[in-house]
This record gives C-alpha cells, structure tokens and sequence, in this order.
C-alpha cells in the first residue's frame, strides 16, 4: 500500500461537520492534522461583510495520512455526507516518513 496524504480546503463554517464526520468514518481510522488559511483570489465573489472587509476567505486545510486505496473512500463517504460542501482536495504521494 502505498502512502498519501489528502489535503482538503473548506470554509471554517462547515469544518466542524466535516472533522465530526470524519472522527466516525468506519472503514479505516482517519487521523488528521488542520491548518486555518486565508484563502485570497480575484475570481471569487466575497459574500460576507467579514471577508469584504478583510479581502480574504476564511478556509481550514485538513490533512489526512491515508493509502492510495483509501482516500477514494474517504472522498466517497464526504460527498455522500456532506453533497453541498464544496472543496478542493490534493493527493500528494509520501515519499519517505518515519521518526527522528
């Protein structure tokens, strides 16, 4: 099995259901790791008074150490649970872990 890690970027408004869903994702342990980021582009319209103001949107990055084989599951069982969450997502191959 081959190591990966699949990155995801939503809005912090729906991060809360997104970590609970997958704390309870059942084929196979999801461990994660999240980052808050300010996601900036010209090419979207900024909804909230907030991020007007800011000029940026609020996002959270989760990533999650999985398998080749997994994360199409994982990707699955969020568009199932989550239909309108709209995310972008990364699989980026592990080339080398361990611990100094």
């Amino acid at each position: 099995m081959t190591a990966v890690i699949l990155k995801l970027v939503i809005d912090e408004g729906v991060f809360a259901a997104v970590s609970d869903s997958l704390l309870v994702f059942e084929k196979t342990p999801v461990e994660f790791n999240t980052l808050s980021i300010r996601s900036y582009s010209n090419e979207h319209q900024l909804e909230g008074i907030k991020e007007q103001v800011a000029g940026y949107l609020g996002k959270v990055q989760i990533e999650i150490r999985t398998t080749q084989e997994a994360y199409k599951d994982i990707l699955s069982f969020l568009k199932a649970h989550h239909p309108k969450l709209e995310s972008d997502y990364w699989v980026v191959p592990v080339l080398d872990s361990g611990k100094l």
